[in-house]
């Protein structure tokens, strides 16, 4: 047998992978990622969904800071930003921040609405402490929450005078970000507008 023959047979005999380990290999793998694919779809049958742009805002029931309760709380008629958050949230401190400035630049435009998740003593501790002026409603019996599908704070949502949303998304964004994002959506109600 010559030389380049042995390398031949060898090179034959390197390449086959004997069937039964790579079905195990395969099976392993899936058995593996069975538990994870379970659990992502428990969480996602569990949780509600944000919901889109080009579906109805809901009619929400909310309570004020001194506990009046305000129920049909619509937003057909104005432009709305809509702003849910929690004050123990970092992400949620910084957004505020943001969402009380933008407010004071677009506030003869849209209308500026945060609505907390915490209680109502952290809010009012918060509020004060941070000198937040923009209008703050708390959502104590987390309806609005449901109705959006709000599981993740901050979560904005952009609603048009028809009270269809024209954005929803949840995470912080910086100042200059959500500047850009409001100038584009009174930009593109103006247009529809016309």
């Amino acid at each position: 047998m010559s030389a380049s023959q042995d390398i031949a047979s060898s090179d034959q005999h390197a390449t086959r992978v004997p069937p039964n380990r790579l079905s195990a290999a395969i099976g392993l793998v899936l058995l593996l990622c069975l538990p994870a694919i379970f659990i992502v779809r428990i969480y996602h049958t569990t949780n509600p969904r944000l919901l889109n742009p080009g579906e109805s805002a809901p009619v929400l029931t909310v309570t004020d800071l001194a506990s009046n309760r305000i129920d049909q709380f619509s937003f057909k008629g104005t432009l709305t930003a809509l702003l849910f958050f929690s004050t123990d949230c970092p992400h949620c401190q910084r957004e505020i921040a943001s969402f009380d400035n933008l407010s004071k630049r677009f506030g003869k435009k849209i209308f500026f609405l945060a609505v907390s998740i915490s209680g109502k003593a952290k809010t009012a501790e918060f509020i004060n402490s941070n000198r937040v002026g923009v209008r703050i409603l708390l959502d104590e019996e987390k309806t609005g929450q449901e109705q959006l599908g709000v599981d993740i704070v901050p979560a904005l949502f952009l609603i048009g005078t028809d009270g269809t949303i024209a954005y929803s998304g949840s995470g912080e964004k910086t100042l200059a970000a959500r500047a850009q994002q409001l100038s584009e959506f009174v930009s593109a109600v103006g247009m529809s507008q016309r």
